[in-house]
């Protein structure tokens, strides 16, 4: 047998050990996929089972406009901020639960379903102006109703 033979011989042995350690290999990887692809439709029933709460949640943190969290002595800028970081969060929340429901089911959801909510533009010193505006006039109206009744005969 020549040196070229030899070499040949070991070069397909060692092809042949190759393609078997990539063959396990891929069947390994395979195994870790499939985990994760169980550990996945797991969190994502589970979190398609709860999104709605989450967001109500936020959404009653959030729902307190700007006007009355200035009104009951909040930081104007704080207030409006809060408004947005909210809105943000709930809209995250819904992006996954859109992105959950393709991943179980393998077909977009219906367009009603975990509705994104609309992005105005934020404009924020019109939002400021809003928010103190509007908490300087109910301040003004108490104020007024308190001079009425102190003040005034009946």
């Amino acid at each position: 047998m020549t040196d070229i033979e030899k070499a040949r011989k070991a070069a397909e042995a060692a092809a042949a050990k190759l393609a078997e350690a990539e063959a396990a290999e891929a069947a390994r990887q395979a195994e870790i996929a499939e985990q994760r692809a169980e550990r996945q439709r797991g969190l994502d029933t589970e979190f398609l089972a709860q999104w709605e709460k989450l967001d109500a949640e936020l959404q009653e943190v959030g729902s307190k406009s700007a006007a009355d969290a200035v009104y009951e002595g909040a930081d104007p800028i704080s207030a409006v901020a809060h408004f947005w970081v909210t809105r943000a969060k709930r809209n995250a929340i819904r992006s996954h639960a859109r992105s959950s429901y393709y991943r179980l089911h393998g077909q977009h959801p219906a367009d009603t379903f975990a509705r994104e909510l609309s992005e105005r533009d934020m404009r924020i010193a019109d939002r400021l102006e809003e928010a103190i505006y509007a908490a300087s006039q109910r301040h003004g109206a108490d104020h007024a109703e308190k001079l009425q009744a102190e003040w005034m005969a009946e």
